[in-house]
């Protein structure tokens, strides 16, 4: 069997509501043997938690780049496509991440995010945020500097991220909105935002960075959104799109 080109790790445990529909994202990407796709179990092998379950999935998994989807989320139509197109213009790439949008249970949109963007400061005081399901790496970026950590709930991401651009691994974005977030009441986040456990956790992940994700550098982050464009293009296609189903207008 040759290798495929992506594998994406699906955790899920428990309740899956969602879980046909993110599976068909995947599917619908159209790759056929060049997308791996590891349902990653919880009920059938069980996990110490989400960061635990992509470890065990990317130890499985063969492609050359990895990613995850989350078992609520789903996967924007052509968003592989576009992700191999800059692999194809750009050579030595290692990471690469792209835009997300948000939407509600019944598939509506609710916002869109374009702020998955590199400044020349990130490494020093300023967080790196780009969404965890937004992002494609190279397999031995993960090998070679580590998995999640175990002990972070929500947001082992944001950890994995830090950690790799203290390492001078640099993502470059697909200027094209890639991943999809379902905000619903039975989400792991949104119980994280509600109980400020997630602060809490990011908290922990700032210290142990030396970064910050509030306050000044924050403030810092915002202004270069709006000199760069990035946070008109938001406004700008969230009141374009808000209210539309996802299916629909992203195509």
């Amino acid at each position: 069997m040759r290798t495929p080109l992506f594998s994406c790790v699906v955790p899920v445990k428990g309740e899956r509501p969602y879980f046909a529909e993110a599976i068909d994202s995947l599917r619908g990407q159209g790759l056929g043997e060049d997308l791996e796709i590891i349902v990653q179990d919880g009920d059938v092998e069980p996990d110490n938690g989400q960061s635990d379950a992509l470890n065990r999935g990317f130890a499985k998994a063969k492609g050359e780049w990895l990613f995850w989807l989350n078992a609520d989320d789903v996967l924007l139509p052509r968003a592989l496509d576009k992700v191999t197109a800059l692999m194809n213009r750009m050579n030595g790439l290692k990471w690469i991440t792209g835009n997300s949008i948000y939407f509600n249970a019944c598939g509506e949109i609710v916002e869109v995010r374009t702020d998955a963007r590199w400044h020349s400061w990130f490494g020093k005081k300023l967080d790196v945020w780009t969404g965890g399901p937004s992002s494609f790496f190279r397999r031995d970026v993960w090998m070679e500097y580590g998995g999640a950590d175990t002990d972070l709930k929500y947001v082992m991401d944001i950890d994995l991220w830090t950690r790799w651009a203290k390492k001078s691994i640099k993502f470059e974005s697909v200027e094209a909105y890639i991943w999809g977030f379902r905000e619903h009441d039975g989400s792991k986040t949104f119980s994280g935002r509600n109980s400020g456990a997630l602060i809490k956790e990011r908290a922990v992940v700032d210290v142990r960075h030396d970064v910050q994700s509030s306050g000044f550098w924050r403030y810092v982050n915002r202004c270069a959104s709006v000199i760069d464009g990035t946070w008109l293009m938001r406004k700008l296609d969230t009141n374009r799109f808000k209210g539309k189903c996802w299916k629909e207008i992203l195509v």
